[in-house]
């Protein structure tokens, strides 16, 4: 994924070793981070997962939750997930529709789906499909039919669809397993108008993307801390909301 970013190597600001991060990160104000594979094709799922369980467990000054992915060509998609969570300890799930190309109401993720939902295991979803990381308002429609077909599910919509932001939080506010995470897009932050923030904070999550991003994490905490919201809001988003998902998984 690094070597796809080659043409805005520049403006990447952190490098490819979790150790370093991890002291960046720290020293930007984070003590907990969640470490989101993708799978771009089948059967690469299953080392991924193995190899986010081995990040977490390494030593560091920011403590790292192990998450999962799937693709849905996989065999067995919903037995990796289950071996996921089960065997390895990841605790949340990452999909991403454009570097997999696939939607998130894909068929084969049928039994996926369930299986979170049953759990309560929170997914995160990159839903656009273009190579620039941003999403069209349109693309937003597989992540409602999943939320209509999954009452129970926990969905986190990546950058919050960034530019598509209305249209992300429109579906925030409709559904409640629905969230969005506040995530830059290489270089540009996830900005969420102001006048609908006091709605939807509770159900908004900080996020980062490092190292494959163009803005600091510290720069982002500044950012949601600027907000025109409670403290208890701000605290939400910037880790609350989070651990209270990780909370509501079952075992």
């Amino acid at each position: 994924m690094r070597a796809f970013f080659s043409p805005i190597a520049d403006a990447l600001l952190y490098p490819l070793d979790h150790d370093i991060v991890r002291a960046r990160l720290a020293a930007e104000g984070i003590d907990e981070v969640w470490t989101l594979p993708y799978a771009h094709k089948p059967g690469v799922a299953v080392g991924l997962n193995e190899a986010a369980r081995d990040a977490a467990a390494r030593p560091g000054p920011v403590t790292v939750i192990p998450g999962a992915t799937v693709h849905p060509a996989d065999d067995d998609a919903v037995g990796i997930v289950r071996h996921a969570t089960d065997e390895l300890g990841c605790r949340v799930l990452k999909l991403h529709c454009s570097v997999g190309d696939f939607e998130a109401d894909d068929p084969r993720l049928d039994a996926v789906w369930a299986q979170v939902s049953r759990v309560r295991l929170p997914v995160v979803v990159h839903v656009g499909h273009g190579t620039n990381g941003q999403t069209e308002g349109a693309e937003l429609a597989p992540i409602e039919r999943v939320a209509l077909r999954h009452p129970g599910a926990v969905i986190i919509i990546a950058h919050c669809a960034h530019p598509a932001v209305d249209a992300a939080l429109d579906l925030v506010e409709r559904y409640a397993g629905v969230h969005a995470d506040l995530t830059p897009v290489l270089t540009e932050p996830s900005a969420v108008p102001h006048d609908r923030l006091a709605v939807v904070a509770h159900k908004l999550l900080f996020g980062s993307d490092a190292p494959n991003t163009g803005v600091a994490a510290g720069d982002t905490l500044r950012t949601i801390r600027s907000f025109p919201v409670t403290p208890e809001a701000v605290r939400a988003i910037t880790g609350d909301t989070a651990r209270r998902l990780l909370a509501d998984v079952r075992r």
